[in-house]
């Protein structure tokens, strides 16, 4: 997901990107965060459909977040906005923009927790993909969007998603009902998925939430290059 903050104070800015930052990797998310300090650097670089959420300091400069805003909707009727704000001053204009949420700074994990319970009630639910894996002899459906990372233990692969899967279906086999562009075998014994990385050195992933997978010398050109593409993708 998208996400722009318009706010021309450092240490809100800061505050409101560690906030959103605490929810995703809570959340097993990936948010794109663009900030700008100045309406005249946003507008310039909003267009339709680009972002899925905007936040606005009431006041940018010596403008008006609601005044931005309005720009912002009359280009794109979908973009939902966030305002923050010192005082709730404002809330009632943001009727008029269709505001999604408008809290009280600094914001509070609670404060982040509404901005997405909301956001997800009015956004359509597409049936997210599973993949079908047999765990004690049974087929079980597991959203591919939960899945960490698969390891081998033991001649069983132990799926880490939201809660662990064990099966004795091979790794190879499994890779191979996951999406390729999601997912990279950084060792003969593993396999990760990409959105859950946090960061890379030559010798292993760092994982979001915690935890470290290694990686094969013989897999570390494959994995430099899927991660750097993957890094290309969410950053567009």
């Amino acid at each position: 997901m998208r996400i722009a903050i318009v706010e021309d104070d450092e240490r809100d800015m800061k505050h409101l990107v560690s906030a959103l930052d605490a929810y995703a990797c809570g959340h097993g998310l990936t948010f794109n965060i663009d900030t700008f300090s100045s309406g005249e650097d946003f507008l310039r670089a909003f267009a339709p459909q680009k972002y899925r959420l905007v936040f606005f300091d009431n006041y940018i400069g010596n403008g008006l977040g609601i005044d931005l805003a309005r720009k912002a909707r009359s280009r794109d009727a979908d973009v939902e906005f966030v305002f923050a704000s010192m005082s709730m001053e404002f809330a009632l204009s943001g009727y008029e923009v269709r505001a999604l949420h408008y809290l009280i700074k600094p914001a509070m994990p609670e404060d982040i927790e509404k901005v997405f319970e909301r956001l997800s009630r009015i956004t359509p639910q597409s049936e997210a993909p599973t993949i079908e894996v047999m765990c004690d002899y049974h087929p079980t459906p597991i959203p591919v969007n939960s899945i960490r990372y698969i390891e081998v233990v033991d001649k069983a692969c132990i799926i880490h998603a939201e809660k662990e899967f064990k099966t004795y279906m091979r790794l190879g086999s499994l890779l191979e009902l996951l999406p390729p562009e999601d997912f990279i075998r950084p060792h003969r014994s593993f396999v990760v998925r990409l959105a859950s990385i946090q960061s890379m050195t030559p010798k292993e992933f760092t994982l979001k939430g915690g935890g470290t997978v290694p990686i094969g010398q013989s897999y570390q050109n494959d994995c430099i290059r899927a991660y750097i593409e993957y890094r290309a993708r969410s950053q567009r």
